[in-house]
């Protein structure tokens, strides 16, 4: 792969990416529905395994509905921690980037689970906002906070 020297511009538009990732990463463990859904475009896709949520609308409501992740029967407080590790950014057009970013998450279990994002960006105005973001996990606890 020949790595190619960006522009001043694009630099930019790369770190704004990066920052937007980061923003919905945050949001999303802090449940704060409304900084989450604003990280999509008005027509953003969330493809999940076995469901995909289409429209910032939807994802705002998926987002303020109880937790996919369900509570320790124990009844012990618990947490989910993203943490975004590499990250390889392409900017494909004007308005147009593509990103693929690894993470891993982290609860009262240690590692829970791993994976990577699959991404396509728009910018939007000086906005660079997730257009369809498809998650893929890679691999998971047996004692992970998914696994109730």
């Amino acid at each position: 792969m020949t790595c190619v020297a960006l522009t001043a511009e694009q630099a930019r538009w790369t770190e704004a990416i990066r920052q937007r990732l980061a923003a919905c990463t945050q949001a999303g463990d802090a449940r704060k529905a409304e900084d989450y859904a604003g990280c999509y475009t008005h027509d953003g896709v969330l493809e999940l395994e076995g469901q995909t949520i289409t429209g910032r609308a939807a994802i705002l409501a998926w987002m303020t509905a109880p937790s996919v992740i369900p509570q320790p029967a124990s009844g012990a407080a618990s947490f989910i921690s993203h943490h975004l590790t590499t990250s390889r950014i392409a900017i494909t057009g004007e308005h147009a980037a593509t990103a693929r970013t690894y993470w891993l998450v982290t609860s009262a279990a240690g590692l829970d689970h791993n994976g990577y994002y699959v991404d396509a960006l728009r910018r939007e105005g000086e906005d660079w906002l997730i257009a369809h973001r498809r998650p893929k996990t890679l691999w998971i606890n047996p004692v992970s906070v998914l696994r109730g």
